[in-house]
């Protein structure tokens, strides 16, 4: 990429951008039976940030549904819930931090696994449970209103630091 297109692009595009290597990658390592784990160590600092953000972002941004899920999902490992945890702090603003937080203590209050064995969450546990879906819901709206300072904060890093997410040539 050449420093003028860099430059002239869009925050939200620029985070595509800069996340669309590194997610495909991340598919290949898989495909080849890499450790998750390994993949993550080998990315920059920004990359990491970029990469834990996106992953959750490219799949909660749908529905409250989703938000349920995913977080559930990522609550349940640990190393992913902390590395998404530092990626709001250092991304968004205290809101997006105080969100996580109470996300997490709602799901563990609820009594959601905190690790994969005996993972059965599911999307449609929301329909039995008006108390999960209406809480899901403020969470969801909550998480939209953060998302835009994030997407902005992390475009200025990226900004600051284009040598941890292009080549220019």
């Amino acid at each position: 990429m050449n420093r003028n297109e860099f430059n002239s692009l869009e925050e939200h595009r620029l985070g595509d951008v800069c996340f669309a290597p590194l997610i495909q990658a991340f598919k290949e390592a898989r495909m080849r039976g890499e450790e998750e784990s390994r993949f993550y160590d080998g990315l920059t600092h920004g990359q990491q940030l970029l990469f834990m953000y996106r992953v959750y972002y490219d799949h909660v941004h749908h529905s409250p549904e989703e938000l349920f899920w995913w977080s559930a999902y990522f609550l349940a490992q640990q190393p992913k819930w902390m590395a998404l945890k530092g990626s709001l702090r250092f991304f968004g603003e205290e809101e997006a931090s105080v969100l996580l937080e109470s996300i997490e203590f709602y799901l563990k209050a609820k009594g959601y696994p905190s690790s994969l064995e005996g993972f059965k969450v599911s999307r449609t546990d929301m329909e039995e449970d008006t108390e999960l879906l209406n809480s899901f819901s403020a969470f969801y709206e909550k998480f939209l209103q953060c998302d835009e300072v994030i997407h902005h904060k992390s475009a200025q890093y990226i900004h600051t630091h284009p040598e941890e997410f292009v080549q220019f040539v």
